[in-house]
């Protein structure tokens, strides 16, 4: 699963702790819609990658989503992914050489053009797998906009507090 965390100083996590009622309010309420709105932004990216006619982008898609977490002393936002496909997307991936051995039966049966094959073993070289990311670009392209928002919402929480 893709993360991304944003880590902050001690004293800016106390400070927040220390925050008056109204900014924290002020937060969690920035915090929904800017969730929402980045959720639709993976998506989006998500749902571009998908290229190929006739595919479904089905579960991954529907594992893409964003909230907002208020455990005490931490407040967060959050856009994520549960789907085992996600950080493979995400990154990319590779799979090392390796033999396919026959299960079910004691040989495998394909086509190679025309013709049945049956082998009992194949090797196969291994792969690269692209990435095709959503998450790191859609955090980079959206991180000014989220940052201004963020402050002028405990600017103007704390500017009535003053």
């Amino acid at each position: 699963m893709p993360v991304v965390i944003v880590r902050v100083a001690d004293s800016a996590t106390d400070a927040l702790g220390r925050i008056g009622p109204g900014a924290r309010a002020a937060l969690v309420k920035a915090l929904g819609p800017l969730a929402a709105a980045m959720t639709q932004d993976v998506r989006g990216r998500a749902v571009a990658h998908i290229h190929t006619l006739g595919k479904k982008p089905g579960l991954y898609l529907a594992s893409i989503h964003g909230g907002v977490s208020d455990k005490g002393a931490r407040l967060s936002g959050y856009v994520r992914s549960g789907s085992p496909l996600a950080h493979l997307l995400e990154y990319g991936a590779t799979t090392p050489p390796h033999d396919i051995l026959a299960r079910a039966g004691k040989v495998l049966a394909f086509l190679a053009g025309a013709e049945t094959v049956f082998r009992r073993l194949v090797h196969h070289p291994g792969a690269s797998i692209p990435a095709y990311p959503a998450f790191g670009p859609a955090m980079a392209a959206n991180k000014a906009h989220i940052e201004a928002t963020l402050t002028k919402a405990v600017a103007d929480a704390t500017e009535g507090s003053l």
